[in-house]
């Protein structure tokens, strides 16, 4: 069972992180955004083009606008505007050639990250091949091991940790980068499961 439950650690770098559109929205499916930030170091970053992203809280009935205040309000999350060198990396990431060409909010993400040396939490594959391939000195985590290290740092259960996951990919449909379709499956498949 220990080796089985290998993955059940803290996956996150030191240091501060710069999270993407895709990962706040997960953040607030799983419907425990504030608990998660808790343990982290605060305050994430989330570039001002990211919240221009987020149309919609993913639980109906909540309000987006309000829980993202409320976590500003917290100091878990810090809102940040690209300085000139950032805009000029961004400007050249979203004017990339139709099939590299990120979105508005992944570019902004990573240009910031870039540029201050920050670990980033993003999703997309694409995104994230874009990091392997041209920013590999970037640190780079997904919702799902950030969802895993929140878990281990409060001292929680797989079992908790499942219901992050699952109300995650209910509500917010969350995605889970190919490489780490593996360690979903444990995650959702591990024997501390309750039923």
């Amino acid at each position: 069972m220990e080796k089985r439950l290998s993955w059940f650690r803290d996956h996150l770098p030191d240091g501060k992180l710069i999270l993407d559109a895709s990962v706040l929205i997960n953040l607030l499916g799983c419907r425990a955004a504030a608990e998660v930030f808790s343990v982290l170091e605060p305050p994430c970053l989330v570039e001002d083009k990211v919240f221009g992203e987020i149309s919609r809280h993913p639980v109906p009935g909540l309000c987006h606008v309000e829980e993202l205040q409320a976590l500003q309000d917290a100091g878990f999350i810090e809102r940040v505007r690209m300085e000139k060198q950032e805009y000029s990396k961004y400007l050249e990431l979203i004017q990339a050639p139709l099939g590299q060409r990120l979105d508005v909010g992944e570019s902004a993400t990573l240009a910031v990250a870039q540029q201050r040396a920050l670990s980033v939490v993003i999703d997309e594959n694409k995104a994230r091949s874009f990091v392997r391939s041209q920013m590999s000195q970037l640190t780079m985590v997904s919702t799902l091991s950030m969802l895993i290290s929140a878990t281990v740092r409060l001292g929680k259960d797989v079992a908790h940790l499942q219901r992050l996951v699952m109300a995650a990919r209910e509500n917010a449909k969350m995605g889970v980068p190919k490489d780490e379709r593996d360690l979903l499956s444990e995650v959702l498949a591990s024997g501390c499961r309750q039923g």
